[in-house]
């Protein structure tokens, strides 16, 4: 950068006072930019610093959370286990009573067979 402004600076027939002068503003500000960036970079490693301890609380209650929540949620498992196994319990019971309700209409529907009479 401070070359071409120095380039430019010759070719328009600026003096050499000039062109040095430039050369200098430049690099400052290349200094004053670098100084910048580096006090940036730093403040965001000290938040990133000062961030981790709440992370890692973070971390810890959530793992703890899990560990309370892993009996509640057997617990409910075994409940919907149980619900699931009185669901096909009552499903047969209901079945098999209505078979047996079919069997004794169809009975009831039926002419009962004839009987032989005995020959004499």
């Amino acid at each position: 950068l401070a070359a071409a402004a120095a380039a430019l600076l010759a070719l328009a027939g600026c003096d050499k006072n000039t062109s040095d002068d430039l050369k200098q503003k430049a690099e400052e500000t290349r200094q004053k930019v670098e100084t910048k960036a580096k006090e940036v970079k730093d403040a965001a490693g000290r938040e990133i610093e000062k961030a981790k301890p709440k992370v890692e609380e973070l971390i810890d209650k959530t793992k703890e959370a899990a560990k309370e929540a892993e009996p509640k949620l057997k617990e409910l498992g075994e409940k919907a286990k149980e619900a699931g196994q009185e669901a096909i319990e009552e499903g047969r019971e209901l079945t098999d009573s209505a078979a047996e309700k079919l069997k004794e209409a169809t009975r009831e529907a039926s002419p009962e067979p004839a009987t032989p009479t005995p020959t004499p």
